[in-house]
């Protein structure tokens, strides 16, 4: 019995905590247009202050992109895979897929060549049973099998 009991408490002071927590609620939105945010950043009207030089922007400090080039839709807008080897290369363009339309299923892929420049075209089945033809442009690493080795190191200076 003191055993139930006990239990029964330990509902009960459960029950009443997450009622309490749920009970509160956030202010309404305000119906009239938003106050303008306060920015740190100087108006482009301002002059200059003579304070500490301004930080850097934070794209400086983004990693280069692997890719350049259109947004795959033609032969035109390919894709550009700045890669070193073709095993690289496929990798990158299968995340350039899933960070543009999330996941997928691939119906089929081919190679095409035009002007001298080389395309994977690959179909994908997005995840709205749609189908969606992307290009790839890879010349760059068409027909390389491995990164090329880094220079060796100099050797090391005789002894005297």
């Amino acid at each position: 019995m003191r055993k139930t009991r006990s239990l029964a408490t330990l509902a009960a002071a459960t029950a009443l905590a997450f009622a309490l927590g749920c009970a509160t609620t956030a202010p309404a939105p305000s119906a009239g247009p938003a106050a303008p945010v306060p920015s740190a950043v100087a108006s482009p009207e301002a002059p200059p202050s003579s304070a500490a030089p301004s930080s850097p922007s934070p794209a400086q400090y983004l990693a280069p992109t692997p890719f350049a080039g259109g947004d795959g839709s033609s032969v035109d807008q390919a894709v550009v895979v700045l890669a070193e080897a073709e095993d690289e290369g496929i990798d990158l363009e299968h995340h350039w897929i899933f960070d543009h339309y999330g996941r997928f299923r691939k119906i089929r892929g081919g190679l095409a060549s035009a002007d001298g420049r080389h395309f994977d075209v690959i179909t994908v089945e997005l995840g709205d049973h749609s189908e969606k033809t992307i290009y790839f442009d890879i010349t760059g690493f068409y027909g390389v099998l491995e990164k090329p080795a880094p220079d060796p190191a100099p050797p090391p200076p005789p002894f005297l």
